[in-house]
């Protein structure tokens, strides 16, 4: 199992639909990998950080401790690269599959 937490902005000037966002990354991730919202004692591998706009201001430091890695979704972009909003899930999944692929390895 490899828990991935969520982490949302507030939602007060989104520019992508957040939730659908969402959705469509559990639908096209492998059963092995299961999405949470709940925080917990013991920090998550990976994160996803959904911004609705390029202000990112969930991007803080208590955030931040909520997982060793994060993937950082800002209106339409994924880590700083650009990209239209239909193609947002499927980057992320590639940057999950990838992350926990070089975690499983070391």
């Amino acid at each position: 199992m490899k828990l991935i937490g969520i982490k949302y902005c507030g939602g007060c000037n989104p520019h992508i639909d957040r939730a659908k966002l969402v959705q469509e990354i559990g639908k096209l991730l492998p059963p092995e990998y299961i999405l949470t919202t709940e925080p917990s004692s013991n920090p998550c591998y990976i994160g996803i950080l959904i911004c609705g706009c390029p202000t990112a201001c969930v991007d803080k430091p208590d955030v931040r401790c909520l997982a060793r890695k994060w993937i950082v979704v800002t209106g339409n972009s994924v880590d700083l690269d650009n990209a239209p909003e239909e193609a947002l899930a499927d980057i992320v999944v590639r940057k999950l599959k990838l992350s926990a692929t070089s975690h499983d390895e070391s």
